[in-house]
C-alpha cells in the first residue's frame, strides 16, 4: 500500500474505532487523562495552591497514574479526600486498590479511621468490606479489638449497633465480662439481631447473665426478656418470683416497667432463702423433742 492510499485508509479505521466505541487503549488512556486533569482541576479550587503545590499538571499525572495501577476506585477516592489520598494509596503498597475502596466508599473517615491505620487495615484485608463499614462507624478504634477478637460475629453486631452499644460492647470484653457471661459467639448473634435494644439489656444485666440457667434462658428467647411488658415480668413470675402471683396485677404491672429487674431478681432468691430457712426451723422446733438413750430414766431409780 502506497502512501496516498494509507493516509485515508488510517484516517477511516480510526474514525469507525471511534464511532463503533473500539478505539481501544489510546482512546481510553485519553479518557483517563482528560477525568484526571478535570479532578486535578476541582481539587485546586477546592483546597487551594496550598494544598496542590506541585500544580494541576504534575497532579493529574499522579491522579492518572495511581488509576492504572490500583483502578477506578482512585477517582473517586481523590475526590473525596483530596490530595492526601495518593500518599495513603502507595503506603499501603500492595493493598492500594483495597485502600483507594475504602476512601471511595468512605471518604475522609475511612482515611482517618481505616486506612492510615496499619491494624484497621489488616482487619479490613481479613474480613472484607463489611469491617471497614464497622471501623468507621465505631471511631476511635473502638471496634478494633472487638472484630479482632470475634471476625464476623463481632462484625454483625456491630454493623445493628449504634455508637453507645459499640463502646459498651467493647467495654465489656476489655473488662472481661463478656468472658464471665460466656457464650459470646451467641450473644454477639442476640445483638446482630435486635441491635441497640439488646446491648442495653445485656449491659443492664450483666450479673444475672453470668448465671448459666439465665443465660441459657435468655439465649433461647432473647424477645421474651428485651419485651419488658411480657417478657421479664412473665420469666420472673413463673421461674422466680413465686409470690409476685398473689400480688394484684397493677402491682405486678408497676414492679414491670419501674423496677429494675436485677434488684428484683436478687431479691426473689433472697427471700426464698429466708422462706427455705424458716420452714427448717419452724419444723424443728415442732418436732416432739424425745430424751437421748443415755438419758432415760434408770429402772428401779
Amino acid at each position: 500500500m502506497n502512501k496516498s492510499r494509507a493516509i485515508p485508509w488510517l484516517i477511516g479505521t480510526l474514525a469507525v474505532s471511534l464511532l463503533t466505541g473500539r478505539a481501544g487503549p489510546l482512546a481510553w488512556a485519553g479518557g483517563k487523562s482528560q477525568a484526571a486533569k478535570e479532578l486535578a482541576e476541582s481539587l485546586l479550587q477546592r483546597f487551594g495552591r496550598q494544598a496542590v503545590r506541585e500544580g494541576t499538571e504534575v497532579l493529574a499525572t499522579k491522579i492518572e497514574a495511581a488509576a492504572a495501577r490500583h483502578g477506578s476506585d482512585v477517582f473517586e477516592a481523590v475526590r473525596k479526600v483530596g490530595p492526601k489520598a495518593l500518599p495513603l494509596m502507595e503506603q499501603a503498597g500492595a493493598h492500594g486498590s483495597q485502600a483507594a475502596r475504602v476512601m471511595a466508599r468512605h471518604g475522609e473517615h475511612g482515611a482517618t479511621w481505616v486506612v492510615s491505620r496499619p491494624r484497621a487495615m489488616s482487619l479490613v484485608l481479613r474480613h472484607g468490606d463489611g469491617a471497614a463499614g464497622v471501623l468507621v462507624k465505631h471511631t476511635g478504634g473502638i471496634a478494633e479489638p472487638v472484630v479482632e477478637r470475634f471476625g464476623s460475629q463481632a462484625i454483625r453486631a456491630l454493623e445493628a449497633s449504634g455508637p453507645q452499644s459499640g463502646r459498651r460492647l467493647a467495654m465489656m470484653m476489655a473488662d472481661g465480662e463478656l468472658a464471665k457471661i460466656g457464650r459470646t459467639e451467641e450473644l454477639l448473634e442476640v445483638v446482630a439481631r435486635y441491635g441497640d435494644r439488646s446491648m442495653d439489656f445485656i449491659w443492664k444485666n450483666k450479673g444475672p447473665l453470668a448465671v448459666g440457667a439465665t443465660l441459657t434462658a435468655f439465649l433461647a428467647n432473647p424477645e421474651a426478656f428485651l419485651n419488658t411488658a411480657q417478657g421479664v415480668t412473665k420469666t420472673v413470675a413463673e421461674n422466680v418470683v413465686r409470690p409476685l402471683a398473689d400480688i394484684p396485677g397493677t402491682a405486678v404491672k408497676a414492679v414491670a416497667e419501674g423496677t429494675n429487674w436485677t434488684v428484683v431478681f436478687m431479691a426473689a432468691l433472697v427471700s426464698g432463702a429466708g422462706i427455705w430457712a424458716g420452714r427448717v426451723w419452724l419444723r424443728r422446733k415442732l418436732q416432739p423433742q424425745h430424751p437421748r438413750p443415755d438419758q432415760q430414766p434408770k429402772a428401779g431409780m
